[in-house]
């Protein structure tokens, strides 16, 4: 997570791991021979993902299970009590159902991905851990995770049981599948109700707004010390527009910057316009930390964010009331959003894969992501569960689970921390009035270009 409340909930921890940052949602070759079924069989492989290359070696079957008492180590970031409780329940419950296995929870404090590192370099692996996205992009390349494409195939679960976009960053690019992701969230827009009607703006049919539609409430509702639209100057929020808009990120092969395309032009002048038009600022002028807070503080009608919201806006300012709907809709009708997300994995130098397997499967199946979806902690990364009857009383959940559906990573490969950056400058260089878009996204593009050349 690069800092506070932002696009990288796995950074911090997870797309719950953020969630529970600030206490969730109402906020995943080696030592795995032997036996088992072998191939990967159909339906297996999971979305190309071109941006992580496959490992020179791995294994290729699926070990069999294992007589007598078998002992795990999970690891996972230490987050919120709240967050732990259903991991250990979670832990509790899968050993009922296999007696055989132990499973012991190893939560990792502070900078998880710096300490696992150390970890692997060391040979101090937990059997199966949480992965994120940047995670994926070394462990894979590097054989360091448990192919899981012979045991998906071995229990014959398709890997298209899943969103496609929370798999891309656990795959590599022939589509095996290295992580299966465990709970996940998506933006959408966060408006007070109270504010809008006050501004004489009708949220009858917000569910199917335009960009021109937003525009347009977000003027009306700028007056009395209250702006339309807290917004930062922040790429996993703009990048939703982007691909609203039919842009990328990146080319295809992940080799060149893309998103100084027309289409990233036009998606820049209409995100930063609200700026310059008055109708939103960033938080930091109205004093706040972050979007969230300026809108909490009601001095703000709308914001872009996610299901982390939730809690904080129930602990935080529980009088003020709000609805979610979906981010607008681009000139041509299309949407778009970002995924953000974490998976279950599992070590490939493991003592103990087909039980290790059991575990992800258990964590990342139906019935604990039920209870996770239940406890109003996470969305569930499975693809019928987006019509469970929960959505139907709880509609705002529903908003998020749907951006799944028209949403794409926000993870970019190995240049994904340069190009977040230099988007993300070139944003707020547009606000500031310090560029116009195609200049400052132009500049961007060179700088990651620059990047990626230097580093291929």
């Amino acid at each position: 997570m690069r800092t506070g409340r932002n696009r990288h909930m796995w950074r911090a921890g997870s797309a719950v791991g953020f969630l529970s940052a600030i206490a969730l949602l109402v906020a995943a070759c080696g030592g795995a021979g032997g036996g088992g079924s072998g191939g990967t069989g159909s339906g297996t492989k999971g979305p190309q993902n071109s941006l992580i290359s496959c490992p020179s070696s791995t294994n290729t079957s699926a070990a069999s299970a294992e007589s007598g008492t078998v002992n795990l180590v999970a690891a996972g970031w230490s987050s919120s009590p709240a967050e732990e409780k259903l991991v250990r329940d979670g832990i509790a419950t899968f050993e009922q159902q296999h007696p055989n296995i132990k499973v012991s929870l190893q939560l990792i404090p502070g900078d998880y991905a710096t300490k696992m590192r150390a970890n692997v370099a060391s040979g101090n692996v937990p059997d199966v851990f949480y992965i994120q996205p940047p995670m994926a992009q070394e462990y894979v390349t590097g054989s360091k995770l448990l192919n899981l494409s012979p045991y998906l195939a071995k229990d014959n679960i398709s890997a298209s049981s899943y969103y496609a976009s929370l798999m891309t960053p656990f795959d590599c690019a022939d589509g095996t599948v290295f992580g299966i992701p465990k709970d996940w969230n998506s933006l959408g827009v966060f408006y007070n109700k109270s504010l809008l009607q006050k501004a004489g703006v009708d949220t009858s049919n917000i569910a199917n707004w335009t960009w021109d539609d937003l525009k347009n409430a977000a003027r009306k509702a700028t007056k009395g010390g209250v702006v339309g639209l807290s917004l930062p100057a922040d790429a996993s929020r703009w990048g939703a527009f982007l691909f609203a808009n039919g842009g990328k990120v990146l080319t295809n092969n992940g080799q060149q910057a893309a998103f100084n395309s027309d289409q990233g032009v036009n998606a820049m002048q209409f995100y930063a316009g609200f700026i310059k038009d008055g109708s939103a600022k960033r938080p930091s002028d109205m004093g706040a930390g972050w979007d969230g807070d300026a809108f909490g503080q009601q001095k703000a009608a709308m914001t872009f964010e996610g299901g982390w919201m939730i809690p904080f806006m129930s602990q935080t300012f529980p009088k003020v009331q709000y609805n979610i709907a979906p981010l607008p809709k681009a000139p041509d009708g299309s949407r778009g959003n970002l995924t953000f997300t974490n998976a279950w994995g599992a070590s490939a130098s493991t003592k103990h894969p087909e039980a290790a397997w059991e575990f992800i499967k258990f964590m990342t199946g139906q019935a604990y992501q039920s209870t996770v979806m239940k406890s109003g902690f996470a969305l569930p990364t499975l693809k019928a569960m987006g019509d469970d009857p929960y959505f139907t009383s709880h509609p705002d959940a529903k908003v998020l689970q749907d951006g799944a559906n028209y949403g794409k990573a926000d993870f970019y490969g190995p240049a994904d921390d340069k190009i977040h950056t230099q988007i993300s400058n070139a944003i707020e260089a547009v606000m500031l009035g310090k560029s116009d878009a195609k200049a400052a996204l132009n500049t961007a593009a060179q700088n990651v270009n620059t990047f990626i050349q230097q580093n291929s």
